[in-house]
């Protein structure tokens, strides 16, 4: 599954980006793309990607089987960040969660779909079923992007989640079937 990496695609302006999987070595660039994106964007990630110590947390934690980065880099520099989470046991194992975050000056390129595909497939070929994605709902063009990729919403929670700045706000849970699920019988 992870041979494939690194690899480079082709964004819809003509530039390519390599995708590869997180290491340990990326800490400090990890860093450096977190603390480049704007407020707006950081502002509801679920962790304070700014904090250095939970950053570090991340990469002493990196367990492939439980969390998958893939970085996008150009130019030597990360300019995104998709990320697949799976439980291990349990009645969720089936289920993986998608979360990606792109640097602004790469957001609306086609960067986001081919890390929502990339991240499918991945998880397609681990044997998971479905993805879910939680996104704000004001961030349309996120809902859009993840619609594009086949993701589908199925709820609203309604002031879910806070902000960096402790606003509440709305958060649509979206899902991707990666298979036919198994009917009773067969």
């Amino acid at each position: 599954m992870l041979e494939d990496y690194p690899k480079k695609v082709k964004l819809k302006d003509g530039i390519f980006v390599t995708l590869r999987p997180m290491t340990r070595d990326d800490e400090h660039g990890v860093y450096l793309f977190f603390n480049s994106l704007s407020e707006a964007t950081r502002q509801f990630l679920r962790n304070d990607v700014v904090d250095r110590k939970i950053l570090t947390g991340w990469m002493r934690e990196l367990n492939y089987e439980k969390t998958l980065p893939i970085i996008a880099e150009y130019e030597g520099r990360i300019v995104a960040n998709a990320t697949l989470h799976r439980k291990t046991f349990g009645w969720g194992r089936h289920v993986g969660e998608v979360r990606i975050v792109i640097h602004s000056d790469f957001q609306g390129r086609g960067l986001g779909g081919i890390l929502s595909d990339e991240i499918c497939h991945i998880a397609a070929a681990g044997g998971l079923k479905k993805l879910v994605a939680r996104i704000i709902t004001a961030r349309v063009d996120a809902i859009k992007a993840f619609e594009s990729s086949g993701f589908e919403p199925i709820a609203v929670l309604r002031n879910y989640v806070k902000d960096i700045n402790q606003n509440y706000a709305d958060i649509a849970i979206m899902v991707k079937e990666l298979a036919s699920p198994r009917t009773e019988g067969s």
